[in-house]
């Protein structure tokens, strides 16, 4: 709706005055200077409302813009063990550390991108005690794999992995994590798996 009204403001302050005043004026009809003059005026007062108007307009768009902008999030499984399950899962990040924006859901462990732009999505995955499993994770955009990031056999008792990416997305987009089959993670109050991203710039 407001773009509209800067549309039709822009487009009658870009409209030569000799077209407007024709407009205003009746065909075979004959002005003296003075009253062309008086018409003159009263356009360019018309165009000083009009631009007051729209900078109002523009300001307010730019901020509303802006707030609208403002992305990320960082969050952590559940203390305990996830997996293994009999088929490949994905991980729901419930322990919110921070959801600027609101576009992580807690509930599905899926970042959806608001808005068109760059990315800078991170996560950490960590087992302990579990080598009787391998641990990893595998990260989605949309149904599209890109990466995989784990350790396999017996290596220790602790284990731990980090990956991100930067990633162009599309307004709709999502983002998700997911646990192999057979695969095991594990967390405690040191938030050893964490799900992460910010926009790093619209486009």
């Amino acid at each position: 709706m407001e773009r509209s009204v800067l549309h039709v403001l822009v487009a009658f302050l870009l409209m030569p005055v000799p077209s407007r005043m024709q407009e205003m004026e009746p065909q075979g009809s004959f002005q003296d200077p003075c009253s062309e003059l008086k018409q003159l005026r009263e356009l360019v007062s018309q165009q000083a409302v009009a631009l007051t108007e729209m900078k109002v307009k523009l300001v307010y768009m730019e901020k509303e813009t802006a707030e609208r902008r403002k992305v990320a999030f960082s969050a952590g499984l559940p203390e305990g063990q996830s997996g293994p399950f009999n088929t490949e899962t994905t991980l729901i990040y419930s322990k919110v550390i921070s959801n600027i924006g609101g576009a992580y859901n807690p509930y599905t462990g899926v970042f959806t991108a608001p808005v068109r732009g760059v990315y800078y999505i991170r996560f950490t995955a960590a087992a302990y005690s579990s080598n009787n499993h391998n641990m990893g994770v595998h990260l989605y955009k949309n149904s599209q794999h890109l990466m995989h990031l784990g350790e396999y056999d017996k290596d220790g008792t602790a284990r731990h992995v980090s990956g991100a990416l930067v990633l162009e997305l599309d307004a709709g987009d999502v983002v998700y994590l997911r646990l192999l089959t057979n695969y095991a993670l594990y967390d405690d109050k040191l938030l050893r798996n964490t799900f992460s991203g910010f926009l790093v710039f619209p486009s």
